[in-house]
């Protein structure tokens, strides 16, 4: 493993708990998982590290319950910042990737972003037991990187569910978008986002955006197809007017 084995009592049962537990056995942790909000077991007093990792609004809760605890505690939430803590020894560990219990994930491939105060050796022992991509990062850059993390991750994945519904409506099976997709995701390794667009709003084809706009019966998908359209038009203009100014 390349580090000693960490006591480590996990608090949490949901998709992030899960994947976490299996990355901390494998790294050869001892690993004490409690529960979430219905608890298996009551969380013990003494662990190298207390790891919190619940839903984002009840973090809080739990740290109170860990008053008293003898370890580092820290919760693994992206928009919330450390302070949320009040214990003297507290951290921040968040895996930015999106994880699932029905998915298995090779925990080794993850980012994984810390803060800590006091604590920041112990805190990188860990995450560089866990993961081979570990950075520090403040409370506030990490708030801006979830929201990053939001828009080409869980927008992405609603954009995906949209299209499942008009392929499927007309008796097309999801899968023949996969092509598509795993091409747009590949191009961004080597192009700007900017550079990678393609499709009728980057060319402003009026006529085609309007005769897809009226095959969407559905009014809030109207309003996101227009809503994106824009948007696609105003950052490729944004991006000449910044390379010609490069010039």
């Amino acid at each position: 493993m390349g580090s000693r084995p960490l006591r480590t009592v996990l608090i949490g049962a949901g998709n992030v708990a899960t994947r976490l537990e299996q990355a901390l056995r494998e790294a050869g942790h001892e690993v004490v998982c409690v529960g979430g909000r219905e608890r298996k077991r009551a969380i013990p007093e003494q662990a190298d590290v207390f790891i919190i990792a619940v839903s984002d609004r009840c973090i809080s809760a739990v740290a109170l319950e860990l008053q008293g605890v003898s370890g580092l505690v820290v919760h693994t939430a992206g928009s919330v910042s450390i302070e949320v803590l009040p214990q003297e020894h507290r951290g921040v560990l968040y895996p930015m990737q999106t994880l699932s219990k029905q998915r298995e994930t090779d925990f080794r491939q993850v980012p994984l972003f810390i803060e800590s105060y006091s604590d920041l050796p112990l805190l990188q022992e860990l995450a560089s037991s866990l993961s081979g991509n570990v950075t520090v990062l403040d409370s506030e850059k990490r708030r801006h990187l979830h929201l990053s993390a939001v828009f080409c991750c869980n927008f992405v994945n609603a954009l995906y569910s949209m299209a499942a519904r008009i392929a499927e409506e007309q008796g097309i099976p999801f899968s023949t978008l996969l092509p598509l997709i795993d091409e747009t995701a590949a191009k961004v390794h080597t192009l700007t986002p900017q550079e990678a667009q393609t499709g009728p709003a980057v060319r402003w084809d009026t006529p085609v955006m309007q005769a897809q706009t009226d095959l969407l019966s559905d009014p809030q998908m109207k309003q996101i197809y227009s809503l994106l359209s824009q948007y696609i038009r105003d950052d490729k203009l944004r991006f000449e007017a910044h390379q010609g100014s490069a010039l």
